[in-house]
């Protein structure tokens, strides 16, 4: 016949934090407060939040204090457990103890930069002491909980690009005779950037950062024009695609890498043209930014 499995002690009535993660009197609780799972965040952007630790002990509480109050915090991304820095930095409060309806707040950032599940693993310890009736500390403990909130970080911006080889510039080079001539590469490479969110998003600069013996001309809205103003940047709402395009030449009498641009044409036909880097702007003006990995160009058939 089963019975009911007897209680550990573990197992049995918990005694309630006197210090929580939560203030129930505040009106915009529901708002500012982060829930178990908040929605997403997209990768280039930097995730913030404060984390506010509260003393909840009620006015008439006499017999005890909260000392020591510390807040430990880490993000575990697909890859990896990072720990995160606080602002600002510990002060009298946490070592001194919080007073009734006092609060701890610290601020986290961490920079996304891969796509998938995060969780923000926040811990709160502090030294609960019990005051005698001389007024005198009786006893004290250290206590511990842990807080866990889970988002996912997806793409804002999609990138694809495409690179095209243009006729060679030829220039002439002394070294090789009298009507010595070398030959200069040329490229167009073309982004497509589209917009992935679920927000508009102002693209505020897209920059080629090229590997020499290389320099890359933007031949985009940021192209300089002798009279007039600067064109405003760009505005992608959810599913628009913007088009960017870039010259990339190589640069006379550059000797930086030309060595391995010519062991990367003779032997596979490729040229590393350089990242391309890409800057923009959420619907609040929060800041995003994305480098791709190294772009190649077309193998020569």
């Amino acid at each position: 016949m089963a019975r009911p499995r007897a209680q550990s002690g573990a197992e049995g009535p918990k005694e309630p934090h006197a210090v929580s993660l939560k203030d129930d009197q505040f009106i915009l609780a529901p708002n500012l407060t982060l829930p178990p799972a908040f929605g997403s965040a997209y990768v280039g952007e930097t995730f913030a939040c404060t984390l506010s630790a509260n003393n909840e002990l009620s006015e008439n509480e006499t017999s005890r204090v909260v000392t020591s109050v510390r807040i430990v915090a880490e993000m575990q991304t697909p890859s990896q457990v990072a720990s995160l820095g606080l602002e600002p930095a510990d002060g009298t409060a946490a070592r001194d103890g919080l007073q009734k309806g006092q609060s701890l707040q610290k601020i986290v950032r961490f920079d996304l930069k891969e796509e998938g599940n995060h969780i923000l693993a926040v811990s709160v310890s502090y030294t609960e002491t019990l005051i005698g009736s001389d007024a005198q500390a009786a006893s004290g403990r250290v206590r511990t909980f842990r807080k866990l909130y889970q988002f996912v970080a997806q793409p804002c911006l999609s990138v694809r690009t495409k690179s095209s080889e243009l006729t060679p510039l030829e220039v002439e080079n002394k070294s090789l005779g009298p009507y010595g001539k070398t030959r200069l590469l040329r490229f167009a490479l073309e982004a497509q950037l589209e917009n992935v969110g679920d927000g508009a998003v102002v693209v505020k600069q897209t920059r080629l950062n090229p590997k020499p013996p290389f320099k890359a001309i933007s031949l985009n809205w940021d192209l300089e024009a002798p009279d007039g103003p600067d064109p405003p940047p760009p505005t992608l709402n959810p599913r628009d695609v913007l088009q960017v395009a870039f010259l990339v030449e190589q640069e006379e009498g550059q000797q930086e890498g030309l060595e391995a641009l010519q062991k990367d044409m003779k032997r596979d036909g490729r040229a590393v043209l350089g990242q391309l880097s890409i800057e923009w702007r959420g619907p609040m003006g929060d800041k995003g930014y994305l480098t791709t990995g190294n772009l190649l160009t077309r193998r020569r058939t």
